[in-house]
């Protein structure tokens, strides 16, 4: 596997990882004090639940051998970094003070940027 690829999936292991100390440890101060969604342990918890998944599928996807068969998972995440991203824009559109959705917003346009770069260098090293 490409260091590239190793490096961007352990990011994104390291991610999904912090997300879910975050949505289980941290869910009523992150939520309920520092964000506009509210807090709702329910949903704090599914979204946990959904962060374990990608964390296994990162932290699998390293024992991969070959990168072409890494890339599906990389756009995966790439596209999941995104829409999360995107979802903060549109908070921070509404209410330009919520400091909670800032950091969400920064990191998940990092990891989309990484992940389009990755993408990108792969395609061209494919090519080329």
């Amino acid at each position: 596997m490409d260091k590239r690829v190793k490096i961007f999936l352990i990011v994104c292991f390291s991610a999904f990882v912090s997300s879910l100390i975050i949505q289980t440890v941290f869910q009523r101060i992150v939520a309920g004090e520092m964000s506009v969604w509210g807090w709702n342990p329910g949903w704090q918890r599914e979204i946990a639940f959904w962060n374990i998944g990608c964390a296994i599928i990162a932290i699998m996807s390293l024992r991969i051998k070959d990168t072409t068969s890494t890339i599906p998972i990389i756009m995966g995440f790439t596209v999941l970094f995104a829409l999360l991203g995107t979802n903060h824009l549109f908070t921070l559109f509404i209410d330009p003070g919520s400091k909670f959705h800032w950091p969400p917003f920064i990191a998940n346009y990092i990891g989309l940027f990484f992940g389009l770069k990755t993408l990108i260098q792969y395609k061209m090293k494919k090519l080329g």
